[in-house]
């Protein structure tokens, strides 16, 4: 398997290939629209990408009338017609179901109101055979009207007619501002996989299957929760600008917006820690956590842990789940009021005891646990970030301040160790996943491919204290700024 070096770094110079050797699903769920349909696959017939390696497939979802193949397509379409159910229908369990039958090495998902450029799936497919790790999505505008029929449309294409085809159309503000920002994904913070959206998307078949395809909860939005696992499990996201395609009328959800929304955000809050502003509507156990924390209790209070729970929790959007390392197994053992050398462990267990988000993980008492043994013991899901604290080693440290310097550094692993070599540190779930894939030692493979830091306590307590004084600078002259505007406004 080919990754990525470094990051979500990438080359800047691909170009189409000429000898192609992979071999292409493309699968376009879609349910009525025939109009649109046709034009899709009259677009498709004329891709320069070699026909013996494509092969499309149209999947019917419950269409009135049922759709049909129209005369002006690609040579190797079929029509799949899905058979729904009281408890599964719709495109996520349709496409779920088709494709896990695909043996193609590419699997292009396509919506059924696009008109894609001759050489758009040739613009995809040079990243593919470039590395194993890579989404690519296509670059879309939106028109309103239109007025070509499958045949003129395919003669306009014929003779380089694709840009001629549209003079008055638009874009997503914010997906392309985003991309702005995020240097087309390359730095793409927390926010890049929100430009992951289905309309025009390819990766490997592999990795569509190493991630379990579209998680079938969602009904809509579907690409974007998509989107969210792909980006922790390190691939990188490519917008590319050269896949060209025209996407015919508004977007479902920029028709829809409210009803969209208060479909979509309830879901996303529960599965896509990613999405901060929702989570931060309600204090409440999401299905999927923000992060991972594995305290080793041996030697620590209470108190101790109490407040590094705490500390954690602080955050209004921040939930996640605690596994608490130690020798559960010896408090159940007789033992004396009077001496009870298992006092702070047994008082750790019965007051986390009913907390949902605690679990009791048996490690012995002169057990030694090295990095590597704590990083393969992390599984990398859909949640973002993973913590190791030896509780009883940072009494008064912030270990929140350990996030945000993840963040700040754009390292993959970010520590803490005191003179005692007693270690704290956290993890970001692209860096890990990508060293999983690797082979060899993870911390080798994070230092390699993603970069490690470590600081002393020290260091950590005076970021942290310089970051509460820039942070109550800038409140005061937000203050002073709005109290001035406000003061001219009386004027």
């Amino acid at each position: 398997m080919k990754l990525g070096q470094y990051r979500f770094n990438r080359p800047h110079d691909l170009e189409i290939i000429k000898n192609p050797k992979l071999s292409v699903g493309v699968v376009i769920a879609c349910r009525d629209g025939q109009e649109k349909l046709d034009l899709t696959l009259a677009s498709l017939a004329l891709q320069t990408y070699p026909k013996r390696l494509t092969k499309v497939y149209v999947i019917d979802d419950g269409s009135s009338p049922a759709l049909v193949l129209p005369k002006l397509r690609p040579l190797n379409t079929k029509l799949i017609r899905f058979k729904n159910s009281g408890s599964k229908w719709g495109k996520t369990a349709a496409t779920n179901e088709v494709v896990a039958k695909l043996r193609q090495d590419v699997l292009w998902f396509v919506d059924a109101d696009m008109v894609l450029e001759p050489e758009h799936l040739a613009h995809h497919m040079k990243w593919h055979h470039e590395a194993d790790d890579y989404a690519v999505l296509g670059w879309k505008r939106f028109v309103a009207e239109w007025d070509y029929t499958p045949e003129s449309l395919a003669a306009l294409l014929k003779t380089d007619g694709f840009d001629a085809l549209h003079t008055e159309h638009w874009g997503k503000e914010r997906w392309e501002k985003r991309l702005d920002r995020t240097k087309d994904l390359v730095e793409p913070g927390l926010e890049g996989f929100r430009n992951f959206v289905g309309a025009t998307f390819s990766l490997k078949r592999s990795l569509w299957e190493s991630v379990g395809g579209y998680n079938e909860i969602f009904r809509t939005a579907e690409d974007t929760e998509l989107g969210w696992r792909l980006f922790l499990q390190g691939v990188r996201i490519v917008p590319d600008r050269q896949a060209h395609s025209w996407h015919l009328g508004m977007s479902h959800s920029d028709a829809n917006k409210k009803n969209t929304s208060s479909h979509n955000e309830p879901t996303l809050a529960q599965f896509v820690p990613g999405f901060v502003e929702l989570r931060k509507r309600s204090r409440q156990i999401w299905a999927v956590p923000t992060f991972e924390a594995v305290i080793d209790c041996r030697g620590a209070t209470l108190d101790q842990i109490q407040l590094i729970i705490n500390n954690f929790q602080a955050s209004d959007q921040n939930q996640g789940i605690f596994r608490l390392l130690g020798p559960w197994s010896e408090i159940g053992k007789r033992y004396s009021l009077d001496d009870d050398k298992f006092l702070n462990l047994r008082q750790i267990y019965k007051w986390l005891l009913a907390n949902p988000q605690v679990s009791f993980e048996a490690l012995t008492s002169n057990a030694k646990l090295t990095i590597e043994e704590i990083l393969q013991d992390f599984v990398v899901e859909s949640t973002p970030f993973f913590f190791f604290i030896e509780g009883d080693a940072f009494p008064n440290f912030q270990y929140l301040t350990l996030y945000s310097m993840l963040m700040d550094t754009g390292n993959g692993l970010i520590g803490l160790a005191n003179k005692q070599d007693r270690r704290a540190f956290a993890v970001f779930a692209p860096a890990l996943s990508r060293a999983q894939k690797m082979g060899g030692g993870l911390y080798k493979n994070i230092s390699e491919t993603w970069g490690i830091r470590w600081f002393t306590n020290d260091e950590v307590i005076r970021i942290y204290e310089e970051k509460v004084k820039l942070s109550k600078r800038i409140k005061r002259y937000i203050k002073r700024f709005l109290l001035k505007t406000k003061l001219m406004k009386a004027k």
